[in-house]
C-alpha cells in the first residue's frame, strides 16, 4: 500500500506545482511561453469611471490538455458575458529604430518589450462557455466588466478556477468613481482608423450592399465606437464617373452614414478629390482628378471639381451634415504640388465655404492657409511645433498620426511596444492640446493576421526589402461572426477615455491638470513606462473630479 500512497501524494504535489493563477494588469504584456510571474499575485485592484470598464487579465498555468472552468462572482452572483480568451499572434521582426523593422537600416532597436521572434497574447475572443481546454504553457483570459454591472462603490469580484481535482481563487477589487465619461457623440477627441471594406467582405464572405453586408458593417461600427473611434472614411465607389458623368450614390451613401451615426460617430471623411496619377509621380507639380484622371490645369480638371463639389454641397446640406463632413483633397501633399493643392482648396471653399479640409501631410509652409485640420506624423509635429502653433492662431486644428513611422522610442501601436504607448496618445493630446489621432490600419490585412504580423510593403512579392512593423496593418481581427478587438485597441481606448477625463479636470483645476499630465508625459519620446505609476495617477485623476 505504501507505494500507492506515495504515488497519490506525488501526483497531488505535481498538479499543485503546475496549476497556478495570476491576475495581471491588462497593460502588462503576457506571453504564451514565459512571463515575469514574480511581479504578479492573485489579487488586483482597479479604479474606473462610471460607464467605464473594469478590466483584468488572468494567467493560468495548467497541464496541457487539462479541462477547466472559470467564473467571476460578486456578492455570490455569477457575472455573465464577462470572459474572453486571449489569442496569441507572432512578432517575426522587431520594430525599427527609426521606422519599419530593424532590417531597414540594420540597427538594433533597444526600445522593444522583447527580442523577436516571439508570440504575444493580443486578440480578444469573447467566450460562449466557461469550460476550456489548455493548449499552451500559459493560458490567458480577459475579464471585462462594464460599470453598469457593478455598484457605485467598491466591488469585490471573486474568481474561481476549477479542474477535476483542483481549485484556485483570485480577487479583483474595483472602485467605481462617480465621474461620467461623455458619450461618443460628445467626444472632444477626434479618432479615425482607416477601414478596408474589401478586407471585411473577404474575411466574412459577404457581398457589398447586401443586407448581410449592412449587418456586418454595423458590427464593425459597434466595435469601432467601443474603441472611441468617431470618424469614418466614406467608400470611394460612392463617388462615380460613368458615361462621362460625375455623380454621387446618394441613397447608398446616406444608408452607410446612418449605420455609423446610430453608433455615435461624429465625422465622415470624403475621399480624396485628387491624386498624383496612375504612376504616383511625386515629382509632378500638377495634381490629377482622382475620378476622371484629368490634370487639374490642362485637362478641364477644374470643371470636374466644380461638378463634384456642387453635388457634395447639396448632399451635405440636405442631410444636416454641415458640421460633420471632412474633405480630403490629396494624400500627403508635398512642396512640389503645394501650389496646385492650394488652388484646389480655394476652389472647394468657393463652392462650400463651411467645409473643413483635413489632410495627412508632412509639408508645412507651402500648404499654409489651405488646410483646416492638419495631421502630421508625431515626430514631424514635435520637431516643428512652432509652425503648428502658428497655424492654430488662424483657427486651424492639429491632429497627429503614426504608421510604419516612427519607431524607436516614439509612441506607436506596434506589437512589440508597451501598451502604455497606446494609452499615451490620449495624454499626448492633453499635453500638447492637439485634437486627436489618425492611423491607416484598422483592418488593412496583407495576410492572415493570426499567423503573420510583419508583412512586405508595398505588397507581398514586390521584391522590395521593406516590411511594415508587427501589427501596423491592423488593430482589430476578423472573427467568424464579426470583428474581434485587441489589447492594443483597448489600450488606445483607455487613453482616449483618460483624455476626456483630463479635459473635465482642465475646466475646473488647470494647475492640477497640468501636474497630473506632466507626471506621466513630457513628449512623444519622454513618458513614464511604469504601469503602477500610471494607475496611481489615473486614480488621482478620478478623485480630483469628484
Amino acid at each position: 500500500m505504501k507505494p500507492l500512497i506515495i504515488r497519490i501524494i506525488f501526483l497531488f504535489i505535481s498538479s499543485s506545482v503546475f496549476a497556478q493563477l495570476w491576475i495581471v494588469d491588462p497593460l502588462e504584456p503576457v506571453y504564451p511561453d514565459k512571463n515575469e510571474l514574480k511581479r504578479y499575485s492573485t489579487k488586483l485592484e482597479a479604479d474606473i469611471a462610471e460607464e467605464g470598464i473594469a478590466e483584468a487579465h488572468v494567467i493560468l498555468k495548467l497541464p496541457i490538455g487539462k479541462l477547466f472552468t472559470i467564473t467571476a462572482s460578486t456578492n455570490g452572483k455569477p457575472l455573465k458575458n464577462v470572459w474572453s480568451a486571449l489569442i496569441d499572434v507572432p512578432v517575426e521582426q522587431n520594430t525599427g529604430l527609426d521606422s519599419r523593422t530593424e532590417q531597414y537600416i540594420d540597427k538594433i532597436n533597444p526600445y522593444v518589450i522583447r527580442r523577436a521572434p516571439f508570440r504575444i497574447f493580443e486578440v480578444i475572443k469573447p467566450l460562449k462557455k466557461e469550460t476550456l481546454k489548455v493548449t499552451t504553457t500559459y493560458t490567458a483570459l480577459r475579464l471585462a466588466i462594464p460599470s453598469s454591472n457593478l455598484n457605485k462603490k467598491t466591488n469585490k469580484i471573486e474568481l474561481v478556477i476549477k479542474t477535476d481535482v483542483l481549485e484556485y481563487r483570485g480577487t479583483f477589487v474595483v472602485k467605481v468613481h462617480q465621474v461620467k465619461l461623455p458619450k461618443l457623440s460628445k467626444s472632444k477627441f477626434f479618432y479615425t482608423n482607416w477601414f478596408n471594406l474589401t478586407k471585411m467582405e473577404n474575411q466574412h464572405n459577404i457581398k457589398r450592399w447586401s443586407n448581410d453586408w449592412f449587418i456586418m458593417l454595423n458590427k464593425y461600427a459597434k466595435l469601432m465606437a467601443h474603441g472611441r473611434q468617431n470618424s469614418i472614411s466614406l467608400p470611394n465607389e460612392l463617388f462615380k464617373y460613368e458615361g462621362g458623368e460625375l455623380y454621387l450614390e446618394n441613397e447608398k451613401m446616406l444608408r452607410f452614414i446612418n449605420v455609423f451615426r446610430e453608433n455615435g460617430f461624429k465625422y465622415f471623411e470624403s475621399p480624396h478629390l485628387m491624386n498624383r496619377g496612375e504612376n504616383d509621380d511625386w515629382g509632378d507639380p500638377e495634381l490629377k482628378v482622382a475620378l476622371t484622371k484629368r490634370r487639374y490645369y490642362k485637362e478641364k480638371g477644374k470643371k470636374d471639381i466644380t461638378i463634384l463639389m456642387t453635388q457634395i454641397y447639396n448632399f451635405v446640406k440636405a442631410n444636416n451634415l454641415e458640421n460633420n463632413w471632412l474633405q480630403h483633397i490629396s494624400d500627403e501633399p508635398t512642396q512640389v504640388n503645394a501650389k496646385c493643392y492650394k488652388d484646389v482648396a480655394k476652389q472647394v471653399k468657393s463652392i462650400f465655404p463651411e467645409i473643413k479640409i483635413m489632410e495627412a501631410t508632412n509639408d508645412r509652409d507651402g500648404l499654409a492657409g489651405a488646410v483646416d485640420i492638419w495631421c502630421p506624423l508625431i515626430n514631424d509635429f514635435q520637431e516643428n511645433e512652432s509652425f503648428f502653433r502658428e497655424r492654430e492662431k488662424h483657427g486651424e486644428k492639429v491632429l497627429v498620426y503614426t504608421c510604419l513611422i516612427p519607431g524607436g522610442k516614439w509612441l506607436n501601436r506596434t506589437l512589440d511596444m508597451e501598451k502604455l504607448r497606446q494609452v499615451y496618445f490620449g495624454w499626448g493630446a492633453a499635453y500638447y492640446n492637439t485634437n486627436g489621432y489618425l492611423h491607416w490600419g484598422l483592418n488593412q490585412y496583407y495576410s492572415d493576421p493570426f499567423n503573420q504580423s510583419v508583412v512586405h510593403h508595398p505588397a507581398p512579392g514586390s521584391g522590395v526589402s521593406n516590411f511594415l512593423p508587427a501589427g501596423d496593418t491592423h488593430i482589430v481581427y476578423p472573427g467568424k461572426e464579426g470583428p474581434l478587438s485587441s489589447i492594443r485597441f483597448e489600450a488606445h481606448r483607455i487613453g482616449i477615455e483618460d483624455y476626456e477625463l483630463l479635459q473635465k479636470l482642465n475646466k475646473i483645476n488647470k494647475n492640477k491638470y497640468t501636474k497630473l499630465v506632466n507626471t506621466l508625459f513630457k513628449s512623444y519620446t519622454d513618458y513614464n513606462l511604469s504601469v503602477e505609476d500610471y494607475r496611481k495617477t489615473k486614480k488621482k485623476l478620478l478623485k480630483a473630479l469628484l
